[in-house]
């Protein structure tokens, strides 16, 4: 069961602003087997994001244009992939 779920949860979106943060977390990801996709795209990252067709998007809330409640909601309206809040003050 454990390898089923690992195996489908392959491809991770990250949506972070801030770029030292987002190569690293792509780095670590990537050492465990998944595949990151990102993006800089900040004014059209919604469209960006729901194309990815990732099976995880991990999302900062601090973000410019739009802050991640608002990314997350309209994600939400066109897509159920399984979203986390990943965030730094």
């Amino acid at each position: 069961m454990e390898r089923d779920i690992e195996n489908k949860m392959k491809r991770i979106f990250i949506i972070e602003d801030d770029q030292l943060l987002r190569v690293e977390l792509a780095k670590l990801l990537e050492a465990y087997g998944y595949t990151c996709q990102v993006s800089d795209e900040f004014e059209r990252i919604i469209e960006v994001a729901v194309l990815a067709r990732a099976d995880l998007i991990l999302l900062d809330i601090n973000l410019p244009y739009y802050d991640g409640h608002h990314i997350c909601r309209e994600i939400r309206k066109q897509s159920d992939v399984p979203i986390i809040v990943v965030t730094s003050s």
